[in-house]
């Protein structure tokens, strides 16, 4: 069953949210994310080649409600100059806090891509 579009957002946020409550330190903005992959599977079920997934997208689609567009906050608490991507990661997929956690929301594949954006972009 899949979760309305505004339930999934608040839950992003507040991961987000409470990832700015976890980290800290200095950021690296202007430097362009890397792009998580996952495989794509084939007819015959093997994988062709890497298909990437857009940290941006999944933070706008998932936490910019919350955290704003730029990650300076909102509702959520300002997520800029974070650069632990493994902390940012643990805290979108585990939760936290008052953030909620979006291990069974979002893929590993998500959850790496919007921590190198949160890391590296904003």
């Amino acid at each position: 069953m899949k979760r309305p579009l505004t339930a999934t957002l608040a839950v992003v946020a507040i991961a987000v949210a409470s990832l700015a409550a976890c980290g800290g330190g200095s950021s690296t903005t202007g430097t362009p994310a890397s792009a998580a992959t996952s495989p794509t599977a084939t007819a015959g079920g093997a994988t062709s080649s890497p298909v990437a997934v857009d940290g941006a997208e999944v933070f706008a689609q998932n936490c910019a409600g919350c955290h704003g567009g730029a990650g300076a906050g909102g509702r959520g608490p300002d997520i800029t100059g974070k650069s632990d991507t493994a902390a940012v990661e643990d805290q979108v997929r585990n939760g936290g806090t008052s953030m909620p956690a979006f291990g069974e929301t979002l893929s590993d594949e998500q959850i790496a891509a919007v921590g190198e954006y949160v890391t590296t972009r904003l």
